[in-house]
């Protein structure tokens, strides 16, 4: 594993402690998931060649989080979301490390940001087949209205494996002028609202519908339950119940790692004299 690599994922555990910190403190529900899901299960830590840290907590405990994260970490971690963070155009909120700034070269624009972890929310999804199709479709459509708002800095050019639709979208963000089509705010209120219509605590189903996995990531709640523990690096991280069922659906078979070829690596790296 490079150094400069394992020197991110090291500045991402420290923050993942603290929001585990947190977590503790106030009895608030969060899930491991994605890629640190699997790299818990399958390397007990990171995945080698990636940077992931990707966690999900319950909408009514995320809710809460952001509150007390106003007030109790340090000065130099900071809850960044796009209702009250000035310039942070993110649907998806990250807790961050002030301290160390990362280079993001994923997008078609490089950017520079704060190292960070993403804190997803889970919401519910309607028990009826065909309401969850639905609803389904709608959120997919608000997907692609925020992907467009800000095609240039949030589209990664460089994942491996779109699906047909995807590369097809992406073809049409390279020709016509999508950001000044959609406006980012409105489309992230749009999607806001929409995730959030039915309550998770009240509902059969759970999404995690801004992960990359998109409705893959969506399961009945019994697999995920009051949650699991495991080990990842040094500490100790609560992930769904049943990372059987999960993992399968997300990754087929999640047991052998991809080929050289088929992995996809964030692109992100320390500031040269940041870490």
């Amino acid at each position: 594993m490079g150094t400069e690599l394992r020197d991110l994922q090291l500045v991402e555990l420290d923050i993942l402690k603290e929001f585990l910190r947190i977590c503790k403190k106030y009895d608030l529900r969060y899930y491991a998931l994605g890629g640190t899901l699997l790299g818990a299960v399958r390397h007990k830590g990171f995945i080698p060649w990636d940077d992931d840290v990707d966690i999900g907590m319950p909408r009514p405990d995320f809710i809460r989080f952001g509150e007390i994260a106003k007030k109790e970490f340090p000065q130099y971690i900071r809850f960044c979301t796009y209702q009250e963070t000035p310039g942070y155009r993110y649907y998806v909120p990250r807790l961050t490390d002030r301290r160390v700034k990362v280079i993001d070269s994923s997008a078609a624009v490089e950017q520079e940001k704060e190292a960070w972890i993403d804190i997803f929310p889970l919401d519910g999804m309607p028990g009826n087949k065909w309401k969850r199709k639905l609803h389904c479709f709608r959120l997919l459509v608000a997907r692609a209205r925020v992907n467009y708002s800000m095609f240039s800095t949030n589209i990664d050019l460089k994942k491996k494996n779109r699906p047909f639709v995807e590369r097809a979208m992406i073809a049409v963000g390279k020709v016509l002028p999508v950001e000044k089509i959609f406006r980012t705010e409105k489309e992230f209120r749009r999607l806001d609202r929409l995730m959030q219509k039915y309550p998770y605590d009240t509902s059969e189903y759970l999404i995690n519908f801004m992960g990359i996995h998109k409705l893959k990531e969506m399961f009945h709640k019994k697999y995920y339950g009051e949650g699991a523990d495991y080990l990842f690096e040094d500490v100790v991280l609560r992930g769904p119940a049943d990372y059987e069922t999960v993992l399968t659906q997300m990754y087929g078979d999640y047991r052998n790692p991809p080929s050289k070829d088929e992995m996809n690596h964030h692109n992100t790296r320390i500031k040269e004299g940041e870490s």
